[in-house]
């Protein structure tokens, strides 16, 4: 655990070779997932370093969820990168679902810091379609007079979502799709089609706005919103590796102009 801004978070870190690969993960997940898991092995493997987190109110990390936002979780992430770019040099950003908007986020902030970032199934500006999902729920409230609408869930237990009035509209001042992505690092960006909860058109969106010269999508045939099988998880890794390259060889290069 580590505290920040009055609050813990928890981490797991694999110390190894820069750049540092973080995960961000997707809302209501944690570091405890398959993908995290499957970063973490790998990273292993290969003597690369890697952190994976909680955010606020998830998984291990201190604070209560219904006080999560946009910004809360992006602030989290933030402090995240500065200690792993203190420590590394400069990272590599790989959010799953809403891990997608807030690594994004993050990149705008930290552009000096980041040597690639990988999206995978990017829920970018999602709380911007929460009103039309709500729309036929009834406010309720907590027992700390919060409010809230409950949402129908598919996974896990299956227990409905509960969607704090504050992060839908805390999520409006961090909207991207609007405009241009001032992003110019190396991006990879993987979708599965058949994704039910973010459609494909959200990554083939964000694709479209990125300044990035050396940005690419990857669509997974068949693939769900999780993209968490074998075969996903392999393709997941590949793009990985395709930054680290990136990410190696932009160094290699800047040495050389040294000398």
């Amino acid at each position: 655990m580590f505290r920040t801004q009055n609050r813990s978070l928890a981490y797991e870190l694999v110390d190894g070779a820069a750049p540092c690969v973080i995960f961000c993960p997707g809302f209501n997940s944690t570091m405890q997932g398959n993908k995290a898991r499957a970063l973490n092995q790998y990273c292993k493997q290969h003597g690369q370093a890697f952190v994976a987190f909680d955010y606020q109110g998830h998984g291990q990390s201190g604070g209560d969820f219904a006080d999560g936002s946009i910004t809360t979780w992006l602030a989290d992430t933030l402090a995240i990168v500065d200690i792993a770019a203190a420590r590394y040099g400069a990272v590599i950003l790989v959010g799953s679902s809403m891990g997608g908007w807030i690594s994004l986020l993050a990149s705008l902030q930290r552009a000096n810091k980041l040597s690639g970032v990988l999206l995978i199934a990017c829920a970018a500006d999602m709380t911007k379609s929460y009103p039309a999902r709500i729309a036929n729920s009834e406010l309720e409230y907590d027992e700390q007079g919060r409010a809230y609408y409950r949402v129908e869930n598919s996974y896990d237990d299956e227990q409905d979502y509960k969607i704090y009035k504050q992060l839908v509209e805390d999520g409006q001042q961090h909207f991207l799709l609007d405009a241009q992505i001032s992003i110019s690092c190396p991006v990879r960006l993987i979708h599965g089609d058949q994704d039910e909860v973010v459609e494909l058109s959200r990554s083939e969106q964000v694709l479209s706005k990125l300044d990035s010269t050396n940005a690419s999508l990857t669509t997974i045939v068949g693939g769900d919103h999780r993209l968490s099988t074998p075969s996903d998880l392999i393709q997941m890794l590949a793009s990985l590796e395709e930054l680290l390259n990136l990410a190696s060889t932009s160094t290699e290069l800047s040495s050389a102009e040294i000398l």
